[in-house]
């Protein structure tokens, strides 16, 4: 199916939240951590595979109003603060 071009442009800033979260594992529990840790931990609170949260990672894909809204709050921050919308 070939891929339809909105009229609009969503970037994110997970990575952004992924690195944080990263920092701060590793800060409280003293183990080493890495970032495919922290994507399948939010894929999993997601009730995604962690292939979507790589892609959504990537802006290759979007996610879905549900799925952005669970990300969002496994990093307790606002939907508007990861995914921005131009």
């Amino acid at each position: 199916m070939p891929k339809v071009k909105l009229p609009y442009e969503v970037k994110n800033n997970l990575n952004y939240y992924i690195t944080r979260e990263l920092g701060e594992k590793m800060a409280r529990t003293g183990i080493k951590y890495y970032k495919e840790n922290v994507m399948e931990d939010v894929a999993k609170y997601s009730g995604v595979g962690v292939g979507n949260i790589k892609r959504i990672n990537r802006n290759i894909a979007q996610p879905s109003l549900g799925v952005a809204l669970k990300i969002a709050e496994y990093f307790n921050v606002k939907v508007e603060d990861v995914f921005k919308i131009s």
